[in-house]
């Protein structure tokens, strides 16, 4: 599943012409949506992206970081990954649904099972995986 997400991240970096590269910090704030994975493997998928890194993509999008919603934007983001994740999944033969991106709020420490770790515009942003 890591190298499906890594895909599907890299997919979506280039996709704001953006270099991804690895992170050596774990997550120790930014704001987080999780989107529920269930089939074949079933997780929990949290996405953890920095208000900086917020920001920059807003201004790319909309042309304006200063007004924009972080709960949709950061909801937006995590569909974009997972359902990119759930095409290359299904072309390798794992199939799962996903579920609606839900908004968590700020990054709190928490338990995971693994995590993924990404530089993108010197900040890193995560893939957190819980299993269920």
């Amino acid at each position: 599943m890591k190298n499906i997400f890594k895909e599907a991240v890299k997919n979506y970096i280039e996709s704001i012409e953006g270099n991804v590269s690895d992170c050596k910090v774990n997550p120790h704030k930014g704001f987080v949506s999780k989107i529920d994975i269930n089939g074949d493997e079933n997780y929990e998928v949290f996405i953890v992206v920095p208000k900086a890194k917020l920001d920059y993509i807003a201004e790319l999008w909309f042309g304006d970081s200063s007004e924009y919603d972080i709960d949709d934007l950061t909801k937006e983001i995590a569909n974009l990954i997972v359902g990119n994740a759930k095409i290359i999944a299904q072309e390798k033969g794992v199939n799962f649904d996903i579920s609606t991106p839900e908004f968590i709020g700020e990054y709190e420490k928490m338990e995971y099972d693994d995590i993924l770790k990404f530089k993108f515009e010197n900040r890193c942003f995560y893939v957190i995986f819980k299993e269920k």
